[in-house]
């Protein structure tokens, strides 16, 4: 099971259904970024990438994305269930769990500004506390 190290110093548990190719991991390990599971290279962020997500206001600019992301609670664990990549987009989705808070589904829309996905334009993250 692959490790991934949370902004805060935490190791959240990552499952992945299948083993990922090495463009799907690196991928997902950004995704999961966004959720609050590793750190994210400001240099994988355009200057003004954009960050819409639930039950939170939009955020665009690399350095306000940076800072939005250190203020995430980090999960205790995440299951990756699908990777889908086709050509400037990439979409994540699983289960994670988050202390005190139960268990949510995920789904992270990431969007680059070319088909070689070296930088994010935009992000989308949807959680929804799972009933």
């Amino acid at each position: 099971m692959p490790r991934v190290q949370s902004s805060r110093g935490q190791s959240p548990r990552v499952s992945y259904p299948c083993d990922p190719s090495p463009s799907e991991q690196a991928l997902a390990e950004l995704g999961l970024a966004m959720s609050g599971a590793g750190p994210l290279a400001a240099e994988a962020l355009s200057d003004m990438a954009s960050w819409e997500r639930s039950n939170h206001p939009s955020v665009v600019g690399r350095v306000h994305i940076l800072d939005a992301l250190r203020q995430l609670t980090p999960p205790a664990s995440l299951s990756v269930t699908q990777i889908t990549v086709e050509g400037k987009a990439a979409t994540i989705t699983g289960r994670l769990t988050r202390d005190g808070h139960g268990l949510f589904l995920f789904c992270q829309i990431l969007r680059f500004t070319t088909p070689e996905r070296s930088q994010i334009a935009q992000i989308i993250s949807v959680e929804q506390k799972e009933r």
